[in-house]
């Protein structure tokens, strides 16, 4: 269909990243050019439209990595737009000290209804997005002269959360939107209009009050809800109309195979389902959960192998490793080639403090150390990040939500592993220091006992005894330069010593890397197995809190926020002194919650949900990197008494 009869016709997006050799994208979003390839989520799909279509407002959310924006952008909006409703999508820009988050609504809905040849009425400076909205004669037309209707699609609505409350000054840009979308969304009139139709009741015939041209949809990660469930007061809607997006099972994953018959056979394409799932024993593939964008990234990862290898079809053999590494590995491979300033601007500026992602302006990030367009071009290519332009400037971010855990792990990990480095370059500077005064005062005791030698030797031959005594000093003192030749060599293998321990650190530091990545991956099964080879905690004690937040959820359930904290008479000291608690957590609200605290924070760690958890998990690692780290695990729910 295309808009000679009536269907909105597809905005013009970024170049694709799939085709029929290529149709897997990994971490990449599937835009609205790449329907063909979007597999696996048919009944999602549908049932998404249909709840668009008999509400007001939509909330749609998932854990991070099971495709909310593809399943936007390449399943719900093609159908949309044959349905005559214009998708508006919109990804805010939190770039600005005080950004304006409502004129970044009126853009996106003015530019996407432009490029798809609908005509929109004029927006007033001053006026409210309700304004806006329900202003009498406020119509969408296309071409072909027909009524649209416009859906605000909100993505990555947490980020309102996170980056949108950065600081006071953004918080405020960010409460001023939530307030006029609380109106929109509950088709309410903002009060500031309430009170000039009091004064002036004439003014309401500018307006339609029973007639809303506009529907919302909000997307968000599964994690954010209870921030969502604090603006329930404000838009009672919040509850009425949500979708859950849930892990693919194997049959829904196989036609995301199959979809490439050229490139792949069915039984090599079902031991592929199987390795995405860690299959424990070959199970129904109705019984099998998969993740999408794990799954895209192994096909992807297989396929460039084939094309590698100069292969026609991807084989069982190309199957290797564990499923659980795959990011893991996909981001080593990313700037394994690149120097460390990358790496480290990296996972210094593309995300947060707390590990959230965030975004930089390219023109900036040029001027890090070590970065530069063509850096900036491997990236974009080897797709670990992408460019989007917002607010007229190109911004640049991690591809995907689901390497933040890897690029957060790989930053912890490296500021251990610089650590430990600056501890040993220490060492080293203060024997050199030492080696060198050995080696001074030896050198003057010598030249002073050549020096008596020189004198008695000119003043007679004859003083033979002298000479002998002489003798015998200088033969001493090339005994202690001996032995400072010795310190030396004791100094190296003490070097030696050191860099083997840094060595076992660095050991160290990667196991409790891999344990917090396979916990963030969300498969039990091998938590258990690496958290199984450690040392438990017995001496370490652990205690939670409970703070009730004054409401409830939908559900009835009241919401509270926990905390998580050791005994402090609990904990070792001096050598054995703990630097790092992660506590590992599963809860039907939070799946595999990973929360990390330090010295800094008494190593206390909060979460806000409406139920306590029955398993923490607590993975304690110590200030000696080199030490094996251990792990402790209670019931938090005795501990509360509940």
């Amino acid at each position: 269909m295309n808009a000679d009869n009536g269907t909105i016709p597809v905005l013009s997006g970024p170049t694709t990243t799939v085709n029929a050799d290529n149709p897997w994208p990994g971490l990449v979003t599937y835009s609205e050019a790449e329907q063909r390839y979007f597999q696996g989520r048919n009944e999602e799909t549908d049932e998404l439209f249909r709840m668009v279509m008999r509400a007001r407002l939509t909330v749609l959310f998932g854990l991070s990595g099971l495709g909310k924006s593809s399943l936007l952008q390449a399943g719900l909006f093609p159908i949309l737009r044959q349905e005559t409703i214009l998708p508006v999508y919109i990804r805010f820009d939190f770039l600005a000290p005080e950004p304006n988050l409502i004129n970044q609504v009126r853009a996106a809905l003015a530019h996407q209804a432009a490029s798809a040849g609908i005509e929109t009425p004029a927006s007033l400076p001053e006026e409210t997005l309700w304004e806006y909205f329900h202003r009498r004669g406020h119509e969408f037309w296309n071409a072909r002269n027909r009524p649209v209707m416009p859906l605000l699609v909100f993505d990555q609505f947490e980020e309102v959360f996170t980056l949108g409350r950065l600081d006071p000054a953004r918080s405020a840009s960010t409460e001023e939107f939530i307030q006029q979308l609380a109106d929109l969304s509950e088709g309410r009139p903002p009060t500031s209009l309430k009170a000039v139709l009091d004064d002036q009741p004439d003014e309401a015939k500018a307006f339609t009050f029973a007639q809303h041209n506009y529907k919302i949809l909000l997307s968000l990660r599964e994690d954010f809800l209870p921030e969502l469930e604090t603006l329930r007061l404000r838009m009672p809607s919040l509850a009425l109309n949500r979708f859950r997006l849930r892990r693919m099972t194997g049959e829904a994953a196989l036609p995301v195979l199959n979809q490439a018959s050229h490139l792949i056979d069915a039984d090599v394409a079902e031991e592929v389902v199987r390795f995405v799932a860690a299959d424990p024993g070959r199970l129904p593939l109705a019984d099998l959960e998969i993740e999408p964008a794990l799954l895209s990234v192994v096909c992807r990862e297989l396929n460039d192998k084939r094309q590698a290898k100069g292969l026609a079809r991807i084989t069982a053999d190309l199957l290797e490793g564990n499923r659980d590494r795959v990011l893991t590995e996909f981001y080593e491979r990313s700037v394994s080639d690149l120097s460390q300033d990358v790496r480290q601007f990296i996972e210094d500026h593309l995300l947060t403090r707390s590990g959230f992602r965030d975004s930089i302006a390219e023109d900036n990030a040029i001027n890090e150390p070590g970065v530069t367009r063509q850096v900036i071009d491997q990236l974009v290519e080897r797709r670990l990040i992408r460019r989007e332009a917002r607010g007229g400037i190109q911004r640049l971010e991690l591809i995907h939500d689901r390497l933040c855990g890897v690029v957060r792990a790989s930053r912890n990990a490296r500021s251990q592993i610089e650590a430990v480095e600056r501890a040993r370059q220490a060492l080293l500077e203060a024997q050199d220091v030492e080696k060198r005064r050995r080696y001074e005062r030896d050198l003057q005791r010598t030249k002073a006992a050549l020096v008596v030698f020189g004198v008695f030797l000119l003043i007679t031959v004859a003083a033979l005894v002298w000479a002998v005594r002489q003798r015998a000093i200088a033969e001493g003192a090339m005994q202690k330069a001996s032995a400072a030749l010795t310190a030396e060599q004791e100094a190296k293998k003490e070097a030696e010593g050191q860099r083997q321990r840094a060595e076992e650190a660095t050991k160290m530091i990667k196991q409790g890397l891999v344990i917090r990545q396979t916990a963030l991956s969300g498969h039990d099964q091998d938590l258990r197995q690496l958290l199984s080879s450690l040392d438990r905690t017995t001496s370490i004690r652990f205690q939670a809190s409970e703070q009730y937040l004054g409401y409830e959820n939908e559900n009835g359930q009241k919401i509270y926020r926990f905390g998580l904290f050791p005994e402090p008479t609990t904990l070792p000291t001096g050598q054995e002194a703990v630097a790092f608690i992660t506590y590992l957590a599963d809860h039907t609200t939070f799946q595999n919650t990973l929360m990390i605290a330090g010295p800094g924070r008494n190593f206390r760690v909060s979460y806000t949900g409406w139920g306590c958890l029955t398993r923490i998990i607590a993975l304690v690692e110590y200030q000696d990197p080199s030490k094996t780290p251990t792990v402790a695990e209670f019931n938090m729910c005795k501990t509360l008494g509940w």
